[in-house]
């Protein structure tokens, strides 16, 4: 009893019934055989093991029938099938037959039964017809009905040297390619069919990534956008600070300015009060010089020195005396404040040079001015 294979391939729905196994060398064989000369039918024997529950189809080989169906498996034909049994699968029985006939229908026609019925009338014969032009194959078995076909096989992969050394020793250009390693075309469609699959799932994920990103993009904009407008108030308030603070800056500095004037001006004056005081110490020193050379004792001074001292005091007070300030009033011009003030005209230079005016005809009602 043969060991059931455990590489198998389920072709179809099998069922509970007894299982058909052919092994996948002779599969391969099966279909180059058909596939060779698609222009006429081609016939070959089944070769095997049949068991009580198993069938197992372990080589195939052809027998040239002609084309005349009424001459198959005559004496001659199955002496040519015993010799190359015995030859190249020993130990072996056969278990059924095999048709290719290209471009027809696969169809249990009354011929083919009457063939069947006449050569295969055992219980453990099978009948594969296969068509090469649609890839399709059909086992067929005896049932209670007569010959039937089955839903299903199985294919099994195992070492055959037998049939591989057949198929080497034909030498008609057929490879010794196993059918799991030629395109499985089912196979193909499916791996077509799960690479769409997988494609399109990976280009939902790409898009569902774009539309979350542009989403998220979006809302940062709209983030950005409020943020600026909300910014805009506290950025136009800074500006007007700025420039407050930059209008304060320069009144500030003309105010120095004013200042360091006034200290000159004040300076100015105490060296005036100097110089005069040498003069007249001069004066005093050259009319003593004409006097008689006896010496003429001069009276002690009395502690009391304020006297003389007291007028200098007074002027330097009067004179580093902070400036009178006269605000502008409606219609007022450098000339006419000069008149009310010192009564010339002539004073207008030294009030613009002592607020800084360069041009004394821009002064405004309400403008604080530094009157020299």
């Amino acid at each position: 009893m043969k060991t059931f294979p455990k590489n198998i391939r389920q072709i179809g729905e099998p069922g509970a019934g007894r299982k058909i196994l052919i092994e996948d060398y002779v599969y391969t064989y099966l279909r180059q055989l058909a596939e060779d000369d698609l222009t006429c039918m081609k016939t070959a024997i089944l070769v095997g093991y049949p068991e009580t529950e198993v069938l197992y189809i372990q080589g195939a080989f052809e027998v040239d029938m002609g084309q005349e169906r009424k001459c198959w498996f005559g004496n001659e034909q199955w002496r040519d099938i015993f010799e190359v049994l015995q030859n190249w699968f020993e130990g072996m029985e056969v278990v059924g037959w095999y048709l290719s006939n290209p471009g027809f229908p696969l169809a249990l026609t009354e011929e083919v039964k009457v063939i069947h019925g006449r050569h295969f009338s055992g219980d453990q014969y099978v009948f594969l017809q296969m068509d090469a032009l649609e890839n399709e194959e059909v086992f067929y078995g005896k049932s209670e009905f007569g010959l039937a076909p089955l839903n299903g096989y199985y294919i099994y992969y195992e070492k055959n040297e037998a049939m591989q050394a057949y198929m080497s020793g034909q030498k008609k250009g057929m490879g010794i390619e196993p059918e799991g390693i030629l395109e499985d075309r089912a196979a193909l469609r499916f791996r077509s069919v799960m690479q769409e699959k997988r494609e399109h799932h990976a280009q939902k994920k790409a898009m569902t990534f774009l539309g979350t990103a542009c989403v998220f993009l979006a809302m940062v904009i709209l983030v950005i956008g409020v943020t600026l407008v909300n910014n805009y108030d506290r950025m136009s308030n800074m500006e007007n600070e700025i420039y407050r603070i930059s209008e304060n800056l320069d009144h500030t500095e003309g105010d120095t300015e004013l200042a360091t004037a006034v200290e000159e001006e004040n300076q100015e004056a105490i060296d005036n009060m100097d110089e005069k005081d040498a003069a007249e110490q001069d004066l005093a020193e050259e009319s003593s010089s004409g006097q008689s050379d006896e010496p003429e004792t001069l009276p002690e001074e009395s502690p009391d020195t304020g006297t003389v001292e007291e007028p200098v005091q007074e002027v330097l007070s009067q004179t580093v005396q902070q400036p009178e300030q006269y605000t502008v009033k409606t219609g007022d011009t450098l000339s006419r404040i000069s008149r009310q003030r010192y009564g010339t005209d002539t004073m207008v230079r030294e009030i613009c040079d002592a607020n800084g005016l360069e041009d004394g005809d821009k002064i405004y009602a309400g403008q604080t001015i530094v009157l020299p």
